[in-house]
């Protein structure tokens, strides 16, 4: 998995950028920490989930497959959408997911 690699925060926090989003030192820990729990070889994508903070608010989660365990969430779908985008670029050039 590419998050075995040392260079993994790097290389995330740069296709995110390259999609037009920045990742905060919290994001990017979350997602490193939550990465590993989400193997599998399905594409990312991105789900909508009512957000409990306000009435017809919503978050965004960047999920694996049929997975309901996400690596990111945000309320932005912009930035979900970098994530996702992000992962799947960085999974096609990495033939060791699993």
């Amino acid at each position: 998995m590419i998050v075995e690699s040392q260079e993994f925060p790097s290389l995330l926090r740069a296709h995110v950028e390259l999609q037009g989003a920045i990742l905060t030192p919290e994001e990017l820990s979350h997602v490193r920490e939550c990465y590993p729990r989400c193997r599998g070889k399905d594409q990312w994508d991105v789900r909508e989930y009512a957000s409990g903070s306000a009435v017809g608010a919503r978050e965004y989660r960047v999920v694996r497959g049929s997975s309901t365990q996400d690596v990111y969430r945000s309320s932005e779908r912009g930035h979900a959408s970098a994530v996702r985008s992000a992962l799947n670029e960085l999974e096609s050039g990495d033939g060791r997911t699993q």
